[in-house]
């Protein structure tokens, strides 16, 4: 039978703070399931013992599944932590993929007495595995803080495919002593600042703490990539401090976001029945001046044709499905609807920014996104309903937030992500972007606005029909 045991690399008579993971190479079996490892089944995934393929002993751990594209299946085991001082961790595991449409990989989350404090797994460390692969080993390295409990660990599959996992380990290394080098030490340096500087919940953090703990685990790197770890760590005690928006976009997708791009999801509109304007607006994830412009321009000609082609009574405009991005594109976009004035508020102790949208004779801007042919609608006493849900996140909320407080428009569906702050964006000296949520938002009667949206109207979720779109239609209608 395989078993494994974390084992402390470093100084001399130091001993190990974790406990035995139980079965890590899947060789004892209870109930046709690998005894020590939790897994809740998903529709559409099988997860098996097999025999017949793995790479060492006799049994490795299978998920497979042909149907479900868009979720995905793990497996986990949980460790107690007893830790007197910082260690950094490398967990890896042998596996195999054959026709992985999305991506296999390990994970694990590191908890506190009441909450998870730190969570990462191959994709996010740059590491996406997918297709057809053989064995070979995959590894994650963290650091655990004196404040860590439990360890859970594990691996999955997402999307369609099949994966074998074999051979888990887990190592435990006291840091070494050196310093950070170039350019690594400028990279943490760099974050740590303009963390300290800007971050909205900066003051909440313990920072004494916090550069000690840098300190240690930034010993002996050397590279850009090195120092990714430890810029982790740094969102993590500022998600401690009650930031659930701030993240670290990497050198790719920071090009990515600010490039023309082939594609992004368009709105959509349609009549309905009673002479309803309906308008769909999802997110959208890019500052490239030519894209926000086609992209708020579309929205812009989609209400033009709706309005000028049908006598409208009220408007729809859903926003369930709009997971943030730039806001700006979606708020000119729709500025149809929206008069001149401040819209929302940036706000910061007792500063506050408006946003607004400008318009000069045909064109309408705001926040670097321009509509060269901008429109108004014909009624602008209209009702507007906006639909809203557990998707409506950070620009979409702010995109919503720039609706309330405007005459005869109500909120409808179910409270919002709760992602009110504002990100200020940060390009770091290796090319990759640092987001730092840096304001909240408050209404144009500077009504705050910290967490989730709350709806006008809430409503009840039925599988036979959309409940929300019912609502909304009824009291455009007068029902």
């Amino acid at each position: 039978m395989k078993r494994i045991t974390f084992i402390l690399l470093g100084a001399a008579g130091a001993t190990t703070a974790f406990s035995q993971v139980q079965n890590s190479g899947f060789e004892t079996l209870q109930k046709d399931q690998p005894s020590g490892w939790f897994s809740q089944f998903k529709n559409g995934y099988t997860l098996s013992p097999d025999s017949t393929v793995h790479y060492s002993g006799a049994w490795s751990f299978k998920i497979a599944n042909e149907t479900e594209k868009g979720s995905f299946q793990s497996f986990s085991q949980s460790v107690p932590l007893n830790i007197t001082g910082i260690r950094k961790v490398i967990l890896s595991a042998r596996f195999k993929t054959s026709e992985v449409a999305a991506n296999a990989s390990i994970w694990y989350q590191v908890w506190n007495d009441t909450q998870q404090i730190d969570f990462s797994n191959l994709a996010m460390q740059g590491q996406v595995v997918n297709g057809t692969r053989d064995w070979k080993e995959y590894s994650i390295s963290f650091a655990v803080q004196p404040d860590a409990k439990k360890l859970v660990l594990g691996g999955l599959l997402s999307g369609t495919g099949t994966v074998w996992f074999d051979d888990f380990s887990v190592k435990e290394l006291a840091f070494p002593a050196t310093p950070a080098q170039q350019p690594a030490a400028g990279l943490i340096k760099e974050v740590r600042d303009l963390i300290r500087q800007h971050a909205l919940y900066a003051d909440s953090m313990n920072w004494k703490q916090i550069d000690e703990t840098v300190g240690v685990i930034s010993g002996g790197q050397k590279t850009t990539d090195d120092a990714k770890p430890v810029i982790r760590y740094l969102l993590a005690q500022l998600k401690k401090a009650g930031d659930h928006h701030s993240f670290h976009m990497s050198v790719t997708a920071s090009k990515n976001y600010n490039q023309p791009i082939k594609k992004l999801e368009d709105a959509t509109s349609r009549l309905l029945p009673g002479d309803i304007g309906y308008i769909s607006v999802p997110g959208f994830g890019s500052t490239n001046d030519s894209a926000m412009t086609v992209f708020a321009q579309n929205i812009q000609d989609l209400v033009r044709e709706l309005d000028t082609k049908n006598e409208i009574r009220g408007w729809i405009i859903d926003l369930r499905k709009n997971t943030g991005g730039n806001m700006y594109p979606m708020i000119v976009g729709l500025g149809p609807f929206l008069k001149k004035g401040a819209l929302g508020y940036f706000v910061r102790g007792k500063k506050k920014s408006a946003w607004s949208i400008m318009r000069k004779g045909n064109k309408a801007w705001s926040g670097g996104t321009v509509v060269p042919a901008a429109y108004t609608i014909k009624d602008g006493r209209s009702k507007i309903a906006v639909l809203v849900g557990p998707r409506t996140a950070s620009s979409g909320e702010f995109t919503t937030i720039s609706f309330i407080g405007r005459p005869n428009t109500k909120l409808f569906g179910q409270p919002t992500a709760g992602y009110t702050t504002a990100n200020s964006s940060f390009r770091l000296s290796d090319g990759s972007t640092l987001l730092l949520a840096t304001t909240y938002a408050a209404d144009r009667k500077k009504h705050h606005h910290i967490g989730r949206i709350m709806p006008d109207v809430p409503v009840e979720q039925s599988k036979d029909k959309d409940a929300d779109m019912e609502a909304a239609a009824n009291w455009i209608l007068g029902k």
